[in-house]
């Protein structure tokens, strides 16, 4: 669950941030592993508009690349649906 709300004005650039701060959450040992290993993993981020419409899931990948010493994360968004219209593709 969200617990900041952010407004993004149309094609300009936003954030988000995400954590799971619970080490009894099912989720918490996979990622931490994953993360651990630099092993890519994938994020569903569900979003919409301020009046709660237009609700659209990104899928993130987070791919992990080694640069000399240091493993550096990169977010790739590989799909994005919408849940309240029909597909536009």
């Amino acid at each position: 669950m969200q617990q900041r709300d952010l407004f993004v004005g149309a094609g300009d650039f936003g954030f988000w941030q995400a954590a799971i701060r619970e080490v009894d959450d099912p989720s918490y040992v996979a990622l931490s592993k994953d993360v651990r290993d630099g092993e890519a993993f994938t994020i569903d981020l569900l979003y919409g508009d301020h009046e709660g419409g237009q609700r659209t899931i990104s899928r993130f990948n987070m791919v992990p690349v080694r640069v000399e010493d240091e493993l550096r994360w990169y977010p790739t968004i590989v799909r994005h649906w919408n849940l309240d219209r029909p597909d536009p593709r």
